[in-house]
């Protein structure tokens, strides 16, 4: 093999993870490459720039794996996006909207906005699951899970992060056996935090969309820019400044709306953009029920046709036809 000519006796073989398989740390002997990702040491990474990818050496079976990702979106990832992107000052905090694909391929997608609270804003996590074939991942080989910013688009351009994959967290990656049995990966109930929603490719299928109350998002915090700034003395003012935009943000906007409205949600492909198959069955106070007419091997955004910050998409049923 071209490359083993330049080997020495100092090199180590190559660590091989036997399924199942759960990696919690960048530092694990498994993880072989990262690219634009620096490794933690209790989570596997967090994203420095626009996409980014985290190679494992997994020895793949004879049968098909399901493959589960963990992201998270905490105070440090708006910090690193709001030092990297410079967003205008008086700008809230929108949510963010990322692609995941692995061995080459579209996987799923995942939607993040953290929830506010009066004081601080919690970290929002989510889970995308997926199924790979027997071919997809060969004996000894390498699983290859990226993270990008998908075709946003253009009714929810202004409703989500640019460059949202910035500073995003990868908590865990596992790797399992498929078990026996029609349904692997059947995702669970989910709130998004934002009105907007992501569903994972699959058959045709009928969901039903709750729509809650959510306080609204300040602007992000952004660094100190210059060395007056960096001073004890004025970073403490901000700190202030922020913590009473924060509460007055919280208590001029808090939701007065006794009764959600019927919603109404648009549909769309994200791996080109494309109208998703998606039809509306039944609307009624505060949910709406949908149907995938038509299987879809992309991740399908859905999103409120009227953009509303103070609602948030529940996905609470799903069901195949």
């Amino acid at each position: 093999m071209i490359g083993s000519w330049f080997a020495t006796d100092f090199d180590a073989p190559a660590t091989v993870l036997d399924l199942p398989v759960e990696v919690t740390s960048g530092q694990h002997p498994g993880v072989r490459i990262v690219d634009q990702v620096v490794r933690g040491a209790a989570i596997v990474g967090r994203l420095t720039g626009d996409c980014g990818g985290v190679v494992l050496k997994v020895r793949g079976g004879a049968g098909p794996v399901v493959v589960t990702v963990e992201l998270n979106l905490d105070e440090t990832a708006t910090r690193w996006w709001a030092d990297r992107v410079r967003p205008p000052r008086h700008a809230p905090e929108r949510p963010r909207l990322v692609l995941l694909r692995c061995q080459g391929a579209v996987r799923g997608a995942a939607v993040l906005a953290r929830r506010q609270g009066w004081r601080r804003a919690t970290a929002a996590t989510t889970v995308v699951e997926f199924e790979l074939a027997a071919g997809e991942l060969a004996p000894d080989g390498l699983l290859v899970v990226e993270l990008a910013e998908p075709p946003v688009p253009p009714w929810a351009r202004d409703r989500v992060s640019p460059r949202g994959a910035v500073g995003l967290r990868i908590e865990r990656i596992r790797v399992r056996p498929r078990p026996a049995g029609p349904a692997a990966v059947t995702p669970a109930p989910s709130e998004t935090g934002c009105d907007l929603a992501v569903l994972p490719p699959g058959p045709a299928r009928r969901i039903r969309l709750a729509a809650g109350l959510v306080p609204p998002a300040p602007p992000v915090a952004r660094s100190p820019a210059n060395r007056w700034t960096r001073q004890k003395p004025a970073r403490a003012v901000f700190k202030v400044s922020r913590l009473a935009r924060r509460a007055a943000l919280h208590a001029a906007g808090a939701p007065r709306i006794r009764r959600v409205a019927p919603p109404t949600v648009r549909a769309t492909l994200l791996g080109d953009a494309a109208p998703a198959p998606v039809t509306v069955l039944r609307r009624g106070p505060g949910f709406v029920e949908v149907e995938l007419t038509a299987p879809v091997s992309a991740p399908v955004l859905l999103g409120l046709a009227d953009p509303d910050p103070r609602l948030a998409l529940r996905i609470t049923q799903e069901s195949r036809r």
